[in-house]
């Protein structure tokens, strides 16, 4: 559990973390850098921000496109998924799942803003083309 609170609630925080440790084993960690695999810290200014650089380092190292190149756009306004057929033949299901799967997570904890792209993706998932795998690693 990750207790989260401002600096002029302390006091409160405190004696939850009291009435928790009379029933359960609990750890104080003190500050937090990361959590389910995002990245917390603190602004100059006291602000929180968030991140994921090293989950997505692993997805990329995961699907080897680490040497990729930088998109402007998660979506190629050229590339109709649409109209990808069975002429560009098929890939595995379960890596382009995979991956939607990565970005969903991404999506979900700090890049909303790839969300409408990795939707577009997800009609997908069940039958695969080779022209699909390639346009959701280009979001990655």
């Amino acid at each position: 559990m990750l207790l989260t609170y401002p600096p002029q609630a302390a006091k409160e925080a405190e004696e939850i973390k009291t009435a928790l440790a009379t029933t359960y084993k609990i750890t104080n960690l003190r500050t937090t850098r990361q959590f389910l695999g995002i990245d917390i810290y603190r602004l100059r200014d006291g602000t929180i921000g968030l991140g994921q650089r090293r989950f997505i380092d692993s997805v990329l190292k995961r699907f080897h496109i680490e040497k990729a190149y930088n998109a402007t756009t998660p979506l190629d306004d050229k590339f109709k998924l649409d109209l990808v057929d069975e002429t560009d033949g098929e890939t595995d299901p379960r890596e382009y799942q995979a991956i939607v799967g990565s970005l969903m997570y991404i999506v979900l904890a700090t890049r909303p803003d790839i969300s409408f792209a990795v939707a577009a993706y997800t009609r997908y998932n069940s039958k695969p083309f080779t022209g699909h795998l390639t346009a959701a690693k280009r979001v990655v």
